[in-house]
């Protein structure tokens, strides 16, 4: 399954015509701040699912293994 991971939210084509649809939020982001950050007029699931927060161990994967040189993550 392909998905576009933002900071964010979760986007994922839809099975028709391959447009993104928002799928999941992560914890105090509402939809309409997603929308605000596309171009286009966003879709999205009745219920988007909630999303858990990353958590140390994985904070500490991604900046120090993935991106060490924070080329793609701000902080």
């Amino acid at each position: 399954m392909q998905r576009v991971i933002t900071d964010k939210g979760v986007l994922e084509p839809d099975g028709a015509g391959g447009e993104l649809v928002l799928t999941g939020l992560y914890p105090g982001v509402a939809a309409a701040d997603v929308e605000a950050g596309v171009g286009w007029t966003l879709r999205s699931r009745p219920s988007p699912r909630a999303t858990r927060s990353t958590d140390a161990v994985e904070l500490q994967l991604l900046r120090e293994v993935l991106d060490p040189k924070r080329l793609y993550l701000r902080s």
